[in-house]
């Protein structure tokens, strides 16, 4: 047997027509596969069925290897190839690696494989046996792969004569369908086990939310969404960078509450940190303001220092006053919260930033402070001046505060673990972003464009200074006077 047939992708040829009508054996027959030593055999083990799959088993007195395998070319919207497969050894047969399915790219490159436990995927480097005499679920990630030839190898290179490989049919899986069903199953799981509200599921043009919160306050959410969505892509374009839509719809989990957003993290949170996009997932994580421990604990202050107004009048004006005042903050930080994550959720799908890479801190948060602003309780836009962000600026600025060397905000990331610092950085970071984007454009595109996929650190200042063509303790002293122009111009007068 060559098993170097399954390896040699470098001549592999799509499937021929018709071939990909097998792709699920569910003809009863291999056409359109190639290799020996496989047959089919019914699928399942609870009796008669319409489904097939392939065993590698030995039937002669001698064990034997195998392989079978297919060419086929991704499709658009192609997200994910799954199958049901497990291994047969005997029971004096120790685990070894000559069982298996492997994905192959062009130039022998191996796709990472996953496998179901306990409702989840997770990265598996083998097939494994079967669990309570059940196949696994098997899936491989197609979307970076759209329109290239991929090859299927179902390889038995073990002789044993009681090891053997068992595989269902395959099928390629469109990644909305695939990404919603695994996110609808996480929100199911991750809700019943701590005793949560269940999610349901909610959809516009270009987001998919599972949300436990109230219909109205979910609906406000992904107006949010779609509203950034167009107007971040029509903003960048104009910049000059090149950015791309993503070719699925974006997934977004919505909680009534702060313990529900923290139950999905794992870990309880500082209260400062009210939503975040979760690169692995890659998804989007928001709650109501209205439950954070801060919120809560302002507004019992409110209610206890209006006992202590004699003057039914006077108290209830307080009420209201401060009251209003809070509703507002809520809905602001509500807003920007969405406008900021979704920001990141876009930018690491278009092109601009790199998911899998080694991303700035001040990049990645730069960005998204640029589109976040709102005032009064309304969003003001991509690119327009934050008063949040710029406030920070000008306290630190007037109370003759230092600032955040540029070196040091480009250079780590150290900044992050204290919360203190992370606030300036935060702001510094916009600053930044705002600064090179107006008065530097070309050689922002280029940057970005040098560091894209990048997956070390270790050249950030070089990456940075041949970017833009000067020796950053010099771009520094622009950067300071540039904050300084921006509080005199548009921070607060005082009076």
């Amino acid at each position: 047997m060559n098993l170097a047939l399954a390896l040699s992708l470098c001549c592999a040829t799509p499937t021929a027509p018709g071939a990909a009508d097998n792709f699920t054996f569910r003809n009863g027959t291999l056409f359109g596969w190639e290799g020996e030593g496989f047959a089919i055999a019914p699928a399942g083990r609870h009796g008669p069925g319409l489904d097939f799959a392939v065993c590698s088993g030995d039937n002669g007195p001698e064990g034997k290897t195998a392989l079978l395998h297919r060419t086929f070319t991704v499709p658009a919207g192609g997200g994910y190839l799954r199958c049901k497969a497990h291994v047969v050894r005997g029971a004096k047969c120790l685990p070894n690696e000559n069982l298996d399915i492997v994905l192959f790219a062009a130039g022998k490159r191996v796709i990472p494989k996953l496998v179901r436990i306990n409702g989840d995927l997770k990265p598996v480097a083998n097939v494994l046996p079967a669990d309570k005499g059940q196949s696994r679920e098997y899936a491989w990630e197609l979307s970076p792969f759209a329109g290239q030839a991929l090859r299927v190898a179902l390889i038995d290179k073990d002789k044993r004569r009681d090891c053997f490989l068992v595989a269902g049919g395959f099928e390629v899986v469109a990644a909305d369908r695939f990404e919603g069903s695994e996110f609808g199953g996480y929100m199911r799981r991750l809700t019943a086990d701590h005793k949560l509200s269940p999610s349901a599921r909610f959809e516009s043009r270009h987001f998919v939310a599972y949300s436990n919160a109230d219909d109205d306050f979910t609906a406000l959410r992904l107006n949010n969404c779609e509203l950034i969505y167009d107007l971040f892509f029509d903003h960048f374009r104009k910049k000059g960078f090149t950015v791309r839509e993503p070719l699925t719809k974006m997934m977004v989990a919505v909680f009534e509450s702060q313990a529900g957003f923290e139950a999905y993290v794992g870990e309880k949170l500082p209260n400062g940190i009210t939503g975040l996009y979760h690169p692995k997932s890659n998804r989007l994580l928001v709650y109501d303001y209205g439950t954070n421990r801060d919120y809560v604990d302002v507004k019992k202050m409110v209610r206890s220092e209006a006992k202590k107004i004699g003057s039914d009048l006077d108290r209830l004006r307080f009420i209201e006053t401060n009251n209003r005042r809070v509703g507002e903050y809520r809905t602001e930080t509500n807003i920007s919260t969405v406008m900021h994550e979704v920001a990141h959720q876009l930018s690491f799908n278009c092109g601009l930033l790199y998911r899998e890479g080694e991303v700035p801190f001040w990049l990645a948060e730069g960005l998204a402070t640029y589109c976040e602003a709102t005032v009064h309780g309304a969003w003001q836009g991509i690119g327009e001046m934050n008063p949040e962000r710029l406030q920070v600026l000008q306290v630190q600025i007037e109370g003759k505060g230092k600032l955040i060397p540029l070196q040091d905000l480009i250079d780590h990331d150290d900044w992050m673990r204290d919360m203190n610092l992370a606030v300036l950085a935060y702001s510094q970071s916009w600053a930044l972003f705002r600064m090179l984007i107006e008065e530097k454009p070309r050689e922002f595109r280029n940057y970005l464009a040098s560091i894209y996929g990048r997956k070390a650190s270790a050249s950030r200042l070089d990456d940075f200074g041949r970017a833009f063509g000067a020796d950053v303790p010099r771009l520094d002293l622009r950067y300071q006077e540039y904050i300084r122009e921006m509080v005199e111009r548009y921070g607060v007068k005082k009076k």
